[in-house]
């Protein structure tokens, strides 16, 4: 399956992992690389819109950043016929902290984020453009860098309950193909800390951590994170 499935992050356009599917082409130059857009979904319709999901993309390999590492998860576990491996971008297998799963996004953190998505869906962009940012060498500067989706604010708002909702942690730990997680160690939305719990969840796993990166892991170190995955997939 020489396919790799490139999907961004919560809010996030495709084009924003441009370089990192440049930067994995050159890795692997034999594997058919394609970003996709997230599609509109929501909790209540969730297997419904995760199978339209995985018949949008092709045989082979997830790459998830964020928000698109949560979906990678849920993919790879309704299909694992379809789908050979996952790697999952600066995600957490539960985005928001529960009492057994602390090193997350804390619980009313994130309600006051999705309270005020609600109420100011363009004003929260500019909020999240600085979290997904904070920790870069040059924040400010990457943050104007960050391409939006079209997705109109309900969309949004329903993406942002599934981050909040889904809970990977049983899939990861039944998983038995190929999985990486690859963290950044300054990333304040998905604590690099977590690193020690998702490879307690499946040993079988790998987990990687860049020491300097923000959230934009694939803005900031497209190189350094393709050859992560090129090794990786190589030696599944």
């Amino acid at each position: 399956m020489n396919t790799i499935n490139l999907l961004p992050g919560w809010s996030l356009a495709a084009s924003n992992l441009a370089a990192l599917q440049q930067a994995l082409q050159g890795s692997l130059p034999d594997y058919n690389l394609i970003s996709h857009e997230l599609p509109p979904m929501q909790m209540s319709n969730l297997e419904a819109d995760l199978e339209q999901l995985a018949s949008s993309l092709l045989p082979g390999w997830l790459v998830g950043w964020s928000l698109g590492g949560v979906l990678a998860v849920q993919l790879l576990r309704r299909y694992p016929e379809r789908f050979c491996g996952v790697v999952t971008i600066a995600s957490n297998a539960c985005f928001a902290a529960r009492a057994d799963w602390p090193e997350a996004m804390p619980a009313d953190t994130f309600k006051a984020f999705f309270s005020e998505a609600r109420q100011n869906p363009e004003k929260i962009r500019k909020r999240f453009a600085l979290l997904v940012t904070q920790g870069a060498a040059q924040p400010r500067e990457l943050s104007r860098q960050l391409k939006w989706t079209d997705a109109d604010p309900l969309q949004r708002l329903n993406h942002l309950a599934l981050l909040g909702v889904l809970d990977n942690r049983a899939h990861l730990r039944r998983c038995e193909q190929p999985v990486l997680h690859v963290l950044a160690a300054q990333d304040v939305l998905v604590p690099a800390a977590v690193a020690a719990e998702l490879q307690a969840l499946n040993d079988q796993a790998k987990v990687a951590v860049h020491p300097q990166c923000s959230h934009a892991l694939p803005l900031e170190q497209p190189q350094w994170l393709a050859q992560q995955i090129a090794d990786w997939v190589q030696q599944a």
